[in-house]
């Protein structure tokens, strides 16, 4: 998934001159990451559908202030914006924050089939999936939307250390996952 290069500028120019092309723009480049990282979050589709629409109407009225260099990226500020989302909905729905199960992984058409069109970040994925919910997040973040240890960090409200050890010890679950399915040869 990559990045917007300007996105920032995009939603700086929206918040300014309410052309909502900019915020089409914004939805269409994060809306499938998005919505994989809020579902690692909530237990079913429909609530992270709902979770990343949030978000992008949170853009659209409260209009959030967000300053190129302090906030970080544009991407790790919106992830933490949808994460925020996603901690009130549990708490408002008295929910636990529950691994991926391995029935939502299937190869019907869906959202996520369609993003992880190719095997390997189908076996990806799947991977991720039965980790621990908080390695499973920063290690989608990490080789999936491509950010930095920083961005992680802000996206998921911790420390770099908290960020730097989770990706460790998540790389070594991972890689137990993946030689348990037959996966030897991957790169961490």
């Amino acid at each position: 998934m990559n990045d917007l290069p300007n996105a920032a500028e995009i939603y700086l120019r929206y918040i300014t001159e309410y052309d909502d092309r900019d915020l089409e723009a914004l939805l269409t480049a994060y809306r499938d990451g998005l919505y994989l990282f809020l579902l690692s979050y909530v237990k079913n589709e429909e609530d992270a559908e709902e979770l990343m629409m949030d978000t992008f109407a949170k853009l659209a009225v409260d209009k959030p202030d967000f300053e190129i260099g302090k906030n970080g990226s544009f991407k790790s500020w919106l992830y933490a914006i949808a994460r925020n989302n996603a901690l009130m909905h549990i708490r408002r729905h008295k929910m636990e924050a529950v691994p991926l199960e391995e029935e939502t992984i299937s190869d019907a058409d869906t959202p996520e089939s369609a993003l992880l069109k190719d095997e390997q970040n189908k076996t990806l994925y799947k991977a991720l999936s039965s980790l621990k919910p908080d390695y499973r997040r920063a290690l989608m973040l990490l080789y999936i939307e491509g950010l930095t240890y920083e961005e992680i960090a802000k996206a998921m409200g911790l420390r770099i250390r908290q960020v730097y050890n989770l990706i460790e010890r998540g790389k070594k679950s991972l890689k137990k996952t993946l030689e348990g399915m037959g996966i030897d040869d991957a790169r961490y």
